[in-house]
């Protein structure tokens, strides 16, 4: 995922969710990882691969 897009962004904040976040949760993190790879240049998918699992 390159470019934050509509579809990216649910793309992003579902494999998030699946860890076990809440959505809204998932969401500002998804915007985050987003913001990070266009400052570094890293794929969102590497930021996303970073986070961890959540405690339930």
């Amino acid at each position: 995922m390159i470019r934050r897009t509509l579809k990216n962004m649910e793309r992003a904040t579902r494999m998030i969710a699946d860890k076990g976040y809440k959505w809204n949760e998932a969401n500002e993190m998804a915007i985050n990882c987003f913001d990070l790879s266009e400052y570094s240049g890293m794929s969102v998918e590497f930021y996303i691969a970073k986070i961890e699992e959540a405690a339930r």
